[in-house]
C-alpha cells in the first residue's frame, strides 16, 4: 500500500505502492461554471505531494514531473518518492491518464511499474493543478505546476529567496524549518539562512548563519540536485525547474522527508519595503500531535517604517481553537538582504517572534521561533478594498490535515470549488479522501459568507462531513487567500484561487 501531503506534507517503493488504485472513485465533477478541457492540461508540469500511509502511520513526501499531450494521455515522466524507512529516494518512470470537465474538476491516474495513484484535481488554470489522492491506504493532496521548456537545461542561476520544511517522525522534536537568501552562479550557492531545528534557533547564535551548496546542472527534464550546508548541517535536496525564477525542492537525504520552493529576490530591502497589508498562512509541527498540529492564518497592516499597527489572526493547535479574529500589533527590522525580524502580540496571547525572508515587497517566507513547534509559512501583500462583492466568481480550492474524534485522528484531505455570489450566499463542491470513511464526492453544498474590510471572511458550510461553522479565509486580492478551518476539533487549511 502506498504509504503518505500536508502542506506541507508522507518496505520499500514496491510494497509502497503494490495495489494502489484500486479503490479509487473519483470521477470529474463537471457541475460547476467554466470552459475547461482534456487541452487545458497540456505540456510539461512539476509536482509535489505529502501525506500518511494509513498501514504504517508514516508520512511521505513526492514530487516529479509528467508530460500531458492535451488529449487525455500522460506520455512520460518519472517520480521521486521518499519515506523515512525507504532508506532514501525512489526514483521510477511514469505514464498515464486524465479527464477535465468543463468546471476544471479531473481525475488523473498515475501509472508506475508497481502500481497506479489516482488523483481527484481541480484546475486553477492551465498553468496549475490542484491534486488530492483518491486511493485507499493513502492521504494525500499536493499540486502541479506547468514548466516552461526553454528553463529546464539550465543551471538556475541569481538570488533567491527560500523555504524548506522536514521531518524524520515529524514529532516537532526532529523537525525542521530553513528559510533564507542564497545566491547561485554557476551552480555554485552563498548566502545566509535562519534554521529551527529540533527546537533550536540558528544554532543558538542569535543570527542568521552562513551558507555553502551547489546546485548541479539539470537533466533536461528540469530535475536536478543540490545541497545547502550551514551551521546545523547540511540538506541535499532534488530540485525541479517551473521556470527560471522558480524552483521547487524535494530533500533526498535518507531517512528524512521535506519540500521547499526558492523563487528569485528583488532587491534590495528596507523598512520601507514591508508597507501595506499583507495576509498569512503557516503550519506547524509539534510534540502533542507530531505533524501539521498547529495552522494559523491571518493579516496585518505595516507602516514601511518598522511598525505593525494592526491586524487579525485565526490559530488552531491540537484541534482546539486558539485565537478567532483576534487583533494584533508588532514590529519589525529589514535589513538590505531582504531578512526582517518581526514580532507580533497578539491581544490576550503571548508575543510570537518570527524571521521573514523577503521575495519581493509583495511577499515572503518565515518562521517562528520557537521552542515548542517548528513552523514555517508565507505571506502576501493584499491588494484592494474588500467586501461581500469581492467573492463573485467560483474559486478552486484545495484544503488537508487533521480532524480529532473520540474514535482517534483522522486524516483528511479536500480538492474543489467554491461559487461566491458576491452577496454573502456560496456553492461548495468537494472531493475527499480521510483515514477513517474513505474517498467520497459528496456534491454541492450551500453556506454563506462575509467579508470584513480586513479581507477576513467568515463562512459557514451547510452539511460538511465535519462541522464548519467556522471556516476562515484571509483575502490576499478578490484572486486569492489563505484558508482554514476554526472549528473545535479539526487542523486544517489550505489555498483558494480564482479559477
Amino acid at each position: 500500500m502506498k504509504k503518505l501531503i500536508a502542506i506541507l506534507i508522507l518496505a520499500g517503493i514496491t510494497l509502497v505502492l503494490t495495489g494502489c488504485g484500486s479503490s479509487s472513485g473519483a470521477t470529474p465533477v463537471g457541475a460547476g461554471q467554466g470552459n475547461f478541457s482534456n487541452g487545458s492540461l497540456n505540456g510539461q508540469y512539476t509536482y509535489q505531494i505529502a501525506g500518511y500511509d494509513l498501514s504504517s502511520g508514516a508520512a511521505y513526501r513526492e514530487a516529479g514531473y509528467f508530460v500531458a499531450n492535451g488529449s487525455g494521455t500522460l506520455t512520460s515522466g518519472s517520480d521521486d518518492f521518499e519515506e523515512p524507512s525507504t532508506g532514501g529516494v525512489q526514483t521510477t518512470a511514469t505514464t498515464g491518464t486524465y479527464a477535465i470537465a468543463n468546471d476544471g474538476t479531473g481525475t488523473l491516474a498515475l501509472t508506475l511499474p508497481t502500481g497506479t495513484l489516482n488523483f481527484s484535481l481541480t484546475l486553477v488554470s492551465s498553468n496549475e493543478v490542484l491534486l488530492n489522492e483518491a486511493d485507499s491506504g493513502a492521504i494525500a493532496a499536493g499540486h502541479a505546476a506547468l514548466q516552461t521548456a526553454s528553463a529546464l537545461a539550465s543551471v538556475p542561476s541569481g538570488t533567491f529567496a527560500f523555504r524548506l520544511h522536514s521531518c524524520i517522525t515529524c514529532s516537532g522534536s526532529d523537525s525542521a524549518a530553513l528559510v533564507g537568501g542564497m545566491t547561485v552562479a554557476s551552480g555554485v550557492v552563498s548566502g545566509q539562512d535562519d534554521v529551527l531545528r529540533s527546537g533550536i534557533f540558528d544554532n543558538n547564535t542569535g543570527g542568521a548563519l552562513a551558507i555553502t551548496g551547489t546546485l548541479n546542472p539539470p537533466s533536461n527534464s528540469g530535475r536536478g540536485t543540490g545541497s545547502i550546508t550551514d551551521a546545523t548541517g547540511t540538506v541535499n535536496f532534488i530540485y525541479y525547474i517551473v521556470n527560471a525564477n522558480d524552483l521547487r525542492f524535494l530533500v533526498s537525504d535518507s531517512g528524512v522527508i521535506g519540500l521547499g520552493r526558492a523563487q528569485t529576490q528583488s532587491g534590495p530591502f528596507s523598512n520601507s519595503s514591508l508597507n501595506g497589508n499583507y495576509a498569512f498562512g503557516s503550519r506547524a509541527d509539534d510534540a502533542t500531535d507530531g505533524l501539521n498540529a498547529q495552522d494559523s492564518a491571518g493579516m496585518f497592516t505595516a507602516g514601511g517604517n518598522g511598525t505593525i499597527s494592526a491586524g487579525s489572526l485565526d490559530s488552531v493547535q491540537d484541534g482546539s481553537s486558539v485565537a478567532q479574529g483576534v487583533g494584533l500589533t508588532g514590529s519589525y527590522a529589514a535589513t538590505s538582504n531582504g531578512r526582517a525580524t518581526v514580532t507580533i502580540t497578539p491581544t490576550g496571547l503571548a508575543a510570537i517572534q518570527q524571521v521573514y525572508w523577503m521575495v519581493s515587497p509583495t511577499s515572503a517566507y518565515f518562521l517562528t521561533n520557537s521552542s515548542a513547534k517548528v513552523e514555517d509559512g508565507t505571506a502576501m501583500q493584499q491588494q484592494g478594498s474588500f467586501s461581500n462583492g469581492s467573492l463573485n466568481a467560483q474559486y478552486a480550492f484545495s484544503m488537508n490535515g487533521l480532524e480529532f474524534t473520540s474514535s482517534g485522528t483522522i486524516a483528511l484531505t479536500r480538492v474543489g470549488w467554491i461559487i461566491w455570489n458576491g452577496s454573502g450566499a456560496l456553492t461548495w463542491n468537494e472531493s475527499t479522501n480521510n483515514s477513517q470513511s474513505g474517498f467520497s464526492q459528496p456534491g454541492e453544498l450551500s453556506g454563506s459568507y462575509s467579508v470584513a474590510g480586513s479581507g477576513r471572511v467568515a463562512a459557514t458550510v451547510n452539511n460538511l462531513s465535519i462541522n464548519s461553522n467556522d471556516m476562515v479565509i484571509y483575502l490576499v486580492s478578490a484572486n486569492s487567500g489563505y484558508m482554514l478551518q476554526n472549528d473545535a476539533g479539526v487542523e486544517i487549511v489550505g489555498p483558494m484561487a480564482v479559477q
